[in-house]
């Protein structure tokens, strides 16, 4: 049975459209008869061109070697792969855009159609300075004085170069000593966990049924490593709480920098994950929206990771059948420095990246309908028996709160002792106005509201004019009732309303 395959289009690079007979269409379209002409703009709209013995054109590299791609990659440490495809596309429009100006000037038989000078592609400040012109023996003043700036720029031009190489060269040394440091990290971590496990433990199954034929090596294995047996490593499962979980270093650090962010997987699976995170995100993201999603995404990696332990294949996406290692990896969780409320968030998460790939799976996973009914159901299973604690630390949590609640009598000082000096400070705002009066106004004006209201500190800080002046237009001789949109909970709760008499409107009206 034959199997008819669709060709991608590619993009034309001479009026930037898509054709998947693009030979046809620079002959037909553009007229470009020219058979070496037409294969390097073939070339360069497949990527093709070879750059292999250009020499680098990042600031402060010297390298004028026969492998500029490998260079590239391997040096070139510092940038990441978002620069690296810049640097790749500016080199190939560059080295193409040669090609054709040689081609130029040989006179073909046939006429060129495309005109591009080399001089003027791929100018950035990634490129290496241009060479000054030479030198010109003139008696004029003006020549001499120019030659005397000329030298003076190149001697600075030079000290710059010379700066910026030293700089990356030491940024370089220290990318990898830190990746050199995570890796052992790894790699001791991994150690110290299959020597504390239990002799007495009955032999691993064999997972080779579903790891599928081997492959090169992953590019998550150096932070992942794999045993050196014949046999993948387990996890185990049954560990006492003592035993680290192999996926503990991805959870070191806050914030931007916690080291899940640096969890990679095959091209096709980042697209994939890419996509997912498009999902979430939706049309219109605010920053939060585009934070969360971040998080969203490495947590999904962190959990992906600690799965695909000891597998060499990982695009088939078969190594999350293993329902024990699921368990596992929710038990590790637990046992953890993390809170269970913080452990069912982060099950959640991952309850809803399952559901988003049963629903629109993967290109190349080998996962079936059965299969993903299997591993949804685990995890709906793990989170059902989570219920018990989590509810429990929630009213534990509530209980806390109740007991550090503000008292009657304390709230009615706050309310007084707003009403007393808000107006003062506005007084003295009219005559000297500071920065450390209007801070203290604006706290005593959130005080007065959060006592009243018991709204969070966002609710105010995100009350903009608009909001302000609408309330002013539809309020009443008794009051004004201000709504505001952005908040945390207004996708649950919407907009979050306060009521303003007319002196404490007043108060609002004379601090903008």
């Amino acid at each position: 049975m034959l199997r008819h395959t669709k060709m991608m289009a590619i993009g034309c690079p001479i009026c930037n459209s898509p054709y998947r007979a693009l030979s046809k269409h620079l002959l037909r379209n553009h007229n470009v008869r020219n058979l070496v002409e037409r294969r390097i703009l073939l070339l360069l709209a497949k990527g093709r061109i070879n750059i292999r013995l250009h020499p680098c054109i990042i600031a402060g590299c010297e390298y004028n070697g026969t492998r500029l791609d490998r260079h590239l990659y391997r040096n070139h440490v510092e940038l990441s792969r978002q620069e690296l495809h810049v640097v790749l596309t500016k080199l190939k429009m560059k080295v193409a855009t040669k090609k054709l100006r040689e081609l130029s000037l040989t006179n073909p038989r046939v006429a060129m159609i495309t005109s591009w000078d080399v001089d003027t592609v791929g100018d950035d400040v990634l490129a290496q300075p241009p060479p000054l012109s030479p030198v010109i023996t003139c008696d004029n003043p003006d020549c001499k004085e120019w030659r005397m700036d000329a030298n003076i720029m190149k001697a600075q031009r030079d000290i710059y170069a010379a700066e910026v190489k030293s700089l990356r060269c030491m940024l370089q040394q220290r990318i990898q000593r830190n990746r050199k440091r995570m890796n052992q990290r790894a790699e001791d971590q991994e150690r110290v966990f299959l020597r504390k496990r239990s002799r007495t433990e009955s032999t691993p199954k064999r997972l080779s049924k579903s790891k599928g034929p081997s492959c090169r090596k992953s590019p998550i294995a150096s932070h992942t490593p794999v045993s050196s047996s014949s046999e993948p490593a387990s996890i185990d499962t049954e560990a006492s709480s003592s035993s680290p979980p192999i996926h503990s270093p991805w959870f070191s650090g806050r914030g931007r920098g916690n080291r899940m962010r640096d969890i990679t997987f095959p091209r096709i699976m980042e697209k994939y994950l890419q996509g997912y995170r498009d999902h979430y995100e939706g049309i219109d993201p605010t920053v939060r929206l585009q934070e969360n999603a971040v998080s969203k995404i490495s947590r999904v990696k962190s959990f992906l990771s600690f799965m695909a332990h000891g597998f060499n294949r990982l695009s088939d996406w078969l190594f999350l059948r293993d329902l024990k290692r699921i368990r596992g990896w929710s038990r590790s969780l637990i046992k953890s420095s993390l809170q269970v409320t913080t452990s069912d968030f982060y099950i959640k998460n991952i309850s809803h990246f399952l559901k988003y790939m049963n629903e629109t799976p993967c290109k190349g996973s080998r996962l079936n309908q059965n299969d993903m009914i299997l591993i949804t159901r685990e995890v709906s299973a793990i989170l059902k028996s989570m219920r018990k604690k989590v509810f429990i630390h929630q009213m534990q949590v509530k209980r806390d709160k109740m007991e550090g609640l503000p008292s009657h009598k304390d709230i009615m000082a706050c309310l007084t002792a707003a009403k007393t000096r808000i107006p003062q400070l506005l007084d003295v705002m009219t005559s000297n106005p500071t920065h450390a009066t209007r801070s203290l106004l604006y706290g005593y004006m959130t005080l007065n509201w959060s006592c009243i209201y018991g709204h969070r500190p966002g609710v105010y800080s995100n009350m903009t004019n608009t909001e302000v002046l609408k309330a002013e237009i539809t309020g009443t001789a008794f009051g004004h009732l201000i709504h505001v949109s952005n908040h945390k909970t207004a996708n649950t709760f919407g907009e979050a309303q306060m009521y303003l008499t007319i002196e404490e409107f007043g108060w609002k009206s004379r601090g903008r």
